[in-house]
């Protein structure tokens, strides 16, 4: 059984996952694994917990950096 935290960091990687995925398909017309590796999404959300900044702006800003 998860404890809640696990939950709560599951949680905020399929939110990650979603929101990058999103901005590559709204900046490109392609899905983020049309564009990058699952290992680089790892990097990427990585990258993210050390930023502190909401999931949405970094999406945005990481995807802006890539295209």
């Amino acid at each position: 059984m998860k404890t809640e935290k696990e939950v709560q960091n599951d949680s905020i990687w399929w939110n990650f996952i979603e929101a990058l995925s999103d901005e590559f398909i709204n900046q490109t017309g392609f899905g983020i694994y049309a564009h990058i590796a699952p290992l680089d999404v790892h990097h990427a959300y990585q990258e993210f917990q050390q930023h502190k900044e909401p999931i949405r702006h970094f999406a945005r800003d990481y995807v802006r950096s890539y295209v």
